[in-house]
C-alpha cells in the first residue's frame, strides 16, 4: 500500500481510496517504517480520492505517538476533494506542513 519515493522520508500512498479495511495496511507500513528511524515522515497523498474518518484518526494517533518520539509525519500532495475534508474539520493544521 506503501511505496518508498526517490524523495528522503517520502512514501506514497497507492490506494487510491483509504477506508476502515485499509487502514490496518496502512498502520502496518507505517509501523515498519517508524522502526526503520526516520525523524520525518511524508506520506504522499497524489493517488488519494477518498479517505475516511477511520483512517484520519489513525493519522491523527499516529502523529501524536511519532510526536512523542521526535518524528514528524505530514501528507503531501493532497488532492482537492481530500483537502476540502481536512479543512472542514479543521486537520489540515495539523496534517499539513
Amino acid at each position: 500500500m506503501v511505496t518508498k519515493t526517490v524523495e528522503e522520508n517520502c512514501y506514497r500512498i497507492e490506494s487510491n481510496h483509504l477506508d476502515l479495511y485499509s487502514a490496518a495496511s496502512l498502520e502496518e507500513d507505517m509501523t515498519s517504517i517508524f522502526q526503520k528511524g526516520v525523524t520525518s515522515l511524508y506520506l504522499d497523498f497524489s493517488n488519494v480520492e477518498e479517505v475516511s474518518s477511520s483512517v484520519l484518526g489513525l493519522l491523527l494517533y499516529k502523529k501524536m505517538v511519532y510526536r512523542k518520539q521526535g518524528v514528524s509525519l505530514f501528507l503531501i500532495n493532497v488532492n482537492p476533494q481530500v483537502f476540502k475534508i481536512l479543512k472542514i474539520l479543521n486537520l489540515n493544521g495539523h496534517l499539513l506542513p
